[in-house]
């Protein structure tokens, strides 16, 4: 579990700094512009989509590990169904694998 834990939590980290970044695609006449320190997604087309998807994003991988969970839980260890969940979530780290966080046995 450590191993899903902890690819867990470097997927959430790197989406939270997405999230951040959305203020630099903030449009000029934008009725909410970002504020110092606040997180948030506004009307902006590019801002929004950028959230959508990590939304997305995270409630998916979200819904894999619950699935990993409860099957180890319930004494299954790496069923085919956990092995598919953790090989999502592996593919959702695919493309931060340049990051100094990345693990090489998150390769999918």
């Amino acid at each position: 579990m450590p191993v899903v834990a902890s690819l867990m939590l470097f997927l959430q980290d790197r989406w939270d700094e997405e999230q951040r970044d959305t203020a630099l695609f903030h449009e000029l006449d934008c009725p909410d512009p970002p504020r110092a320190g606040r997180v948030s997604c506004c009307g902006c087309p590019c801002p929004a989509q950028i959230c959508d998807r990590l939304a997305d994003h995270r409630r998916i991988v979200r819904d894999c590990e619950q699935r990993i969970r409860r099957e180890q839980s319930s004494g299954a260890h790496w069923s085919v169904d956990s092995i598919r969940a953790f090989q999502i979530m592996k593919a959702f780290a695919l493309p931060y694998e340049l990051h100094p966080g990345w693990r090489d046995t998150w390769y999918p």
